[in-house]
């Protein structure tokens, strides 16, 4: 029995089990039974398996162009000049290399370097899909394997626009990622990114994400942070620019980023913010609500005191991704502190959908306070200078509070060894 035949098959009795019954009248489920036939039979050689010459971890991917071009996922290629092994599900490999990469919505580019016309899929508009819509996963779970083909999973739709990702009840294990998310016209839609531990947890990114950005990645453009989508930051959110602090009732900018939109408008670190937009600033929640619910490109006034005297300035919002993009690319110094030095930074990124007790780190980042001091990717704080912690926030909140100068001692749990790990970080002034 072949491919085809089985997945037939096993669309039966997913349509059953999935819904309690059958999805709709016999002649609807004979009518989507016959697309998804369709879709596999055409497209299943356009579902290809990447590796990357320097490490054995297999990721997917799907041609999208004759020449050889391939939507994957922006951790499948990592970087842009990457050596890659394309291979095909019928076990040919070709040599290929990695493009440009979206980091923070997770989409790369690749491409096969061997001449040649390959079997390609074509790119649908992900903006026009609905919510309950059937659509086919495929990929290589596991990594690539000889004997068998890329498995058909079928699915729905069930959220759109989350974190900037769609997310779909079609189950997926490690080595999908990158691989492609068909809507039953044969078109891709999304790509695999992040796999959840339960269906409703897979996100994938959506093909409009590949679009905005195609130039970019094909010049070989890395931006963006990879770490956002898993520490729950929403790529499209507004952004001021800001670290702030609440001191004695007061609302205290800490740090202005460079190259922000808050830098650029005047705003200096030590300021105090009196309103935004008009609404008091009584405490942080004030001012991060206004802007998240504000829109990117707009226009908002911040009304700030500066020793004892008040300015305002108007600050034209970035989105989070775009703000991620730009940090430190601004030439010239970093803003001024008319009053007290910036806090440093600790250098982390965390999982805020983590659950259980303690912060999980997700990310270290190279060079920072956090690397110079011994953490790594996987720890999870369990307590700060002998103080429980629960959730991402808790570990945020005590460090804005650390004093300068002082040795803070963060216990951690580590994978691989017992108890508790102490990790000492000193926050120089």
């Amino acid at each position: 029995m072949n491919v085809v035949k089985l997945f037939s098959l096993a669309l039966i009795v997913f349509c059953f089990i999935a819904n309690g019954s059958f999805a709709g009248s016999i002649e609807q489920l004979k009518e989507r039974e016959k697309k998804v036939k369709k879709v596999v039979s055409e497209l299943l050689p356009t579902v290809v398996a990447v590796v990357g010459d320097d490490q054995p971890a297999t990721g997917s991917g799907v041609i999208v162009s004759e020449d050889g071009l391939i939507m994957t996922a922006g951790h499948v290629t990592e970087a842009a000049g990457k050596k890659l092994t394309i291979i095909f599900p019928d076990g040919r490999s070709v040599k290929g290399e990695s493009l440009g990469a979206n980091r923070s919505r997770d989409g790369g580019l690749a491409k096969i370097t061997e001449d040649g016309k390959w079997p390609f899929a074509k790119i649908g508009d992900s903006k026009k899909a609905k919510l309950g819509d059937w659509l086919i996963a495929m990929g290589h779970p596991g990594g690539y394997d000889l004997n068998r083909s890329p498995p058909i999973r079928l699915g729905r739709l069930i959220s759109s626009g989350t974190m900037g990702m769609l997310r779909t009840d079609c189950a997926l294990v490690g080595g999908d990622s990158g691989g492609p998310l068909f809507n039953l016209e044969g078109e891709v839609i999304g790509i695999h990114s992040s796999i959840g531990g339960s269906l409703a947890e897979n996100r994938h990114v959506p093909s409009s994400v590949f679009q905005s950005g195609w130039d970019r990645m094909l010049a070989g453009e890395i931006w963006g942070s990879l770490g956002m989508m898993a520490a729950g930051v929403d790529p499209d959110r507004p952004m001021l620019g800001v670290r702030m602090n609440e001191s004695d009732g007061n609302v205290v900018v800490d740090k202005v980023y460079s190259n922000s939109p808050a830098q650029k408008a005047g705003i200096m670190n030590g300021d105090q913010i009196l309103s935004v937009d008009g609404i008091e600033a009584g405490k942080m929640s004030d001012v991060v609500e206004k802007v998240a619910s504000s829109k990117v490109g707009n226009e908002i006034e911040i009304q700030v005191k500066r020793g004892e005297e008040e300015k305002t300035f108007s600050v034209k919002l970035v989105s989070w991704e775009d703000l991620a993009s730009g940090l430190g690319k601004e030439q010239g110094k970093e803003p001024p502190s008319p009053d007290k030095p910036a806090r440093p930074e600790l250098g982390v990124i965390l999982d805020a959908e983590a659950d259980g007790e303690g912060a999980v780190v997700f990310q270290v980042i190279e060079n920072s306070l956090a690397a110079t001091s011994g953490f790594m990717s996987g720890d999870v704080v369990k307590e700060i200078d002998g103080t429980k912690i629960d959730t991402a926030d808790e570990m945020a909140s005590s460090i804005r509070s650390a004093e300068l100068g002082k040795v803070i001692r963060f216990a951690v749990q580590r994978k691989g060894q017992e108890g508790l790990v102490d990790v000492d970080v000193l926050f120089g002034k």
